[in-house]
């Protein structure tokens, strides 16, 4: 008796990596303006507005990623035969109530209580520089936070000029969001015992 053994075609998109992958681009990008001449208007607009987008892009890829676990399991990225379709049955019909009643990191602590697994500790690395990266613009402790970060201005911009934009948007702000985004996606999936969607992009990430 012959078997044969057959997996579902997934044609998901997850944006996560893209996210991150764009985000790396963008900070390299922002570090060779940075590395070059006293930049124009029109390169100075491009310089901020590749920053800006790297850091939403690492924010939404947080979100994004809290999203698929809720929605497709914690193995979703492993192709059909690599589904937990147990911890996808369990979360699903609570993925809506969930997103619409906590914020990112609340989202990521309530799918490793309700699966048992070991939580993200508040306080520490990666939790605190990921907290700072998805907090809302009005925040009244964010330029606090963005401030005790301490990462570098560019080298053509005042240190009189204002903190936020001008200093703090940065190639080594860019970086440091997409190394914090990857971190604490990485860390996640390490308390949930499964290999990161991540991990076949580390290469992309390196020297950030």
């Amino acid at each position: 008796m012959m078997s044969s053994a057959r997996a579902t075609l997934d044609t998901r998109y997850s944006f996560t990596a893209q996210f991150l992958c764009a985000s790396a681009i963008f900070a390299r990008r922002c570090a060779e303006i940075e590395a070059g001449a006293d930049p124009d208007e029109q390169t100075l607009t491009e310089h901020r507005g590749l920053v800006t987008a790297a850091i939403m892009q690492s924010a939404a890829a947080i979100e994004a990623e809290s999203a698929e676990v809720l929605t497709h399991g914690s193995g979703h990225h492993l192709g059909s035969n690599g589904v937990d379709t147990a911890s996808r049955d369990f979360l699903a019909p609570l993925a809506e109530m969930i997103d619409r009643q906590q914020n990112p990191l609340q989202r990521y602590e309530t799918i490793l209580h309700l699966l048992h697994k070991v939580p993200l500790r508040r306080g520490e690395q990666p939790w605190q520089d990921t907290a700072i990266l998805i907090q809302q613009m009005e925040s009244k402790d964010l330029f606090k936070s963005l401030r005790n970060l301490r990462v570098k201005k560019p080298p053509f911009i005042s240190t009189s000029t204002t903190f936020f934009p001008h200093q703090c948007l940065s190639a080594e702000c860019a970086a440091w969001s997409v190394r914090t985004a990857v971190k604490f996606i990485n860390v996640f999936y390490e308390q949930l015992e499964v290999r990161s969607p991540l991990s076949a992009y580390m290469g992309q990430f390196r020297g950030l």
